[in-house]
């Protein structure tokens, strides 16, 4: 069984305590999770979880700024802690104007069972609507020509009424690929029983659980996993 799990953790770059790295760690380990999905993670928390992880789990994923230095507070990765070798490695730059904050997908590849399969990790614009279809279109060519299973995560900023969202998740139903459905929120503000951050996994697994963490206090989103196999 594979167990994956996706958590924006918040940008706090001016509050940080290492003592959040070593809540996501504690969650990684505690929870025996084998893909961690991260999002917003900045250079401090960067820089402490490569010391705590310290090589017993894979951890790839760039910044969005090549420039690091310049844009440290803004500057975030998504990147993917994995318990399995990686075999391939990327990140890509999404369109993102007229936004100034570039966007990025970073894609793992890891093999289970005899089978490849693509681990993508991603974080859509928060405020234009333009910006996240251009998005969402971007990722789906991505992974329309990936010939792996599929797993895609991350915080999408957008709930299952928007209609966007939906035709990406229709595209991706033709594919064999399905939205686990929490029926939730997962960012603590929403007012509504809606998740944004969400799970996508190739029709070949069968979901044996799904769940939202909401012990963890060390951001505005709830982590959200799911157990998978064949």
């Amino acid at each position: 069984m594979l167990r994956v799990s996706s958590f924006n953790i918040k940008n706090d770059y001016n509050k940080y305590n290492v003592s959040k790295t070593n809540e996501i760690y504690n969650y990684l380990v505690n929870n025996n999770i084998d893909i961690l999905c991260l999002q917003e993670v900045y250079s401090k928390v960067d820089k402490d979880l490569k010391k705590i992880l310290n090589n017993k789990y894979s951890y790839y994923g760039n910044y969005r700024f090549y420039i690091k230095f310049l844009f440290n507070i803004i500057n975030e990765k998504n990147p993917i802690i994995s318990s399995y070798p990686i075999l391939f490695h990327k990140t890509y730059h999404m369109p993102h104007l007229p936004s100034l904050l570039k966007r990025i997908v970073t894609l793992n590849v890891i093999e289970y069972k005899n089978y490849k399969i693509s681990i993508y990790n991603t974080h859509l614009d928060y405020k234009y609507e333009k910006v996240k279809l251009r998005q969402l279109n971007y990722l789906y060519k991505l992974i329309a020509k990936d010939n792996n299973l599929i797993i895609l995560m991350g915080d999408f900023n957008l709930k299952n009424n928007k209609d966007i969202f939906n035709k990406f998740c229709s595209l991706l139903e033709k594919k064999g690929i399905n939205r686990v459905e929490f029926n939730d929120r997962t960012f603590k503000e929403s007012r509504y029983h809606r998740e944004i951050d969400h799970i996508f996994i190739s029709n070949k697994f069968f979901l044996v659980n799904h769940k939202i963490i909401k012990d963890l206090k060390i951001s505005d989103h709830y982590p959200i996993l799911v157990d998978i196999d064949f």
